[in-house]
């Protein structure tokens, strides 16, 4: 890590997030709002139906934002065998499903296990009606899921990029960079002893969130806030080591 023009400098870090999961499951409608969401903070590469909804120009992988990572969007076609062909390609995997298909996403798990590939589940089209289903559901950890929407369906139907009100799907971002919660001395203390590269903190507030991406800034780390939707706490805060290359 260094300091040029008064700014911190890592080494970059590109992450590859592939999407899949069953038929008609609204897979391109997550990988798209994911990507939007990323567009916001730093160089993203966008593969599959998912790209159509992107202006892409050239973009430096280098671009890598407050926290030195860039990232890639990989929107696969539906089915278990392309997880299986994919996985070593990718650093996480989202399987998308909903509350009708969870019988079916017993098979992507043991693919990315067959790999050690960090995989989450994510639940599309979910109405509080499914709350017991998903429940009872034993298998891919929960990643987020995201309400039946008919203006999001509107929008992806429009080949227009969806608006999340009072949602966000920036969860999907945090369980691909790390997805273990440290209180914020344990989360210095492992960056600062080199046991983690990246830390995840719970943060209860915006302005406390700010507060701390400051402290780790300050401390020679990059940082940055997360929003979540949990009703516990408004967001997490990213940090990361990084060396500066000359």
């Amino acid at each position: 890590m260094g300091v040029v023009g008064g700014q911190q400098q890592f080494d970059h870090d590109h992450k590859r997030i592939g999407f899949v999961g069953p038929e008609g499951v609204g897979k391109t409608t997550v990988a798209t709002l994911a990507a939007d969401r990323l567009t916001e903070r730093t160089a993203v590469e966008i593969t599959g139906e998912a790209a159509g909804f992107f202006d892409q120009p050239q973009v430096s992988t280098m671009d890598s934002g407050t926290l030195g990572i860039s990232w890639a969007i990989l929107d696969y076609d539906a089915g278990v065998d392309v997880l299986a062909t994919a996985a070593d390609a990718l650093d996480t995997a989202f399987v998308v499903a909903t509350p009708e298909t969870l019988d079916q996403v017993a098979p992507y798990e043991t693919v990315a296990d067959r790999h050690a590939l960090d995989t989450f589940l994510v639940v599309n089209r979910f109405e509080e009606d499914d709350r017991d289903r998903l429940g009872a559901f034993d298998g891919l950890e929960l990643a987020e899921y995201l309400y039946e929407n008919e203006i999001i369906e509107t929008a992806m139907s429009a080949g227009e990029i969806p608006t999340l009100n009072g949602w966000t799907i920036e969860t999907i971002l945090l369980e691909a960079l790390q997805s273990e919660r440290l209180p914020v001395r344990e989360a210095k203390a492992a960056l600062d002893s080199g046991r983690r590269s990246v830390v995840n903190v719970e943060i209860e507030s915006v302005a406390s969130g700010i507060g701390i991406v400051r402290s780790f800034r300050r401390n020679g780390y990059g940082a940055d806030f997360f929003r979540c939707n949990c009703r516990c706490h408004e967001g997490h805060v990213i940090a990361r080591t990084g060396t500066f290359d000359t």
